[in-house]
């Protein structure tokens, strides 16, 4: 029997920017969790686009006191306009545990993205394919937008159980600064963050508060053009 001790998924897009569709954009990310000494996810993500097409890649790592997991995904997608998107993702997630044998994983995943007006409705599929096992999980979420503000609601599910929901409220507060809420009753955390955009750059940072682990803090930078 063989029980995951770590995981990591990293995914971010650009927020604050409207309209925008980067020929080129890359984006680094650190995160220390729950302020415990030696765990800590680092990732890359790096994408491109020509005409309506897409394609990126993305690479994480974990580290914690008791082992680590890696995932490497390559992604392919198509954007025929602004209203609708859609991403194709594979690659290969590796997680070494101290003293047990390491465990390697085939991952697939579909990601779509579809506005009317000012909704949008998004839907992602991600699937982990290990010995004998295979974990599907799907999230799907609707975002509306007033004014300044955005409100985003989602929903998780593993298999075919609700895992989890969450809310989250996006205000830009000035042209060059946008600042994030959210909310997960899966983990039951709290989070924030501010990010602030100057020319080609973006600088993110923010926490998140567990009920049980505690404080996380994270900051990542963006470069498009």
């Amino acid at each position: 029997m063989v029980d995951r001790a770590v995981g990591v998924r990293a995914s971010a897009d650009v927020l604050g920017i409207e309209g925008v569709s980067p020929a080129w954009r890359v984006e680094a990310g650190d995160v220390q969790l729950f302020g415990i000494a030696g765990l800590r996810v680092d990732g890359v993500r790096t994408s491109a686009r020509v005409g309506s097409f897409l394609a990126g890649v993305s690479i994480a790592q974990l580290a914690s006191p008791v082992g680590s997991e890696s995932r490497a995904e390559l992604e392919l997608g198509y954007r025929p306009g602004a209203r609708w998107l859609c991403r194709a993702r594979a690659g290969v997630e590796t997680v070494a545990i101290t003293g047990a044998a390491g465990e390697r994983a085939i991952l697939a995943g579909f990601y779509s993205r579809a506005e009317v007006g000012r909704i949008a409705a998004i839907a992602d599929v991600d699937v982990v394919s290990r010995d004998h096992v295979r974990d599907v999980e799907i999230a799907i979420a609707l975002a509306g937008q007033a004014g300044p503000v955005s409100i985003v609601a989602t929903s998780r599910f593993d298999g075919d159980a609700v895992a989890a929901a969450g809310i989250a409220v996006v205000s830009r507060v000035a042209g060059r600064l946008a600042l994030v809420a959210g909310y997960d009753d899966g983990t039951e955390s709290i989070r924030g963050a501010a990010l602030v955009s100057l020319s080609s750059w973006q600088l993110g940072v923010g926490v998140f508060q567990h009920a049980v682990l505690g404080v996380s803090q994270g900051v990542t930078l963006s470069w498009w053009h």
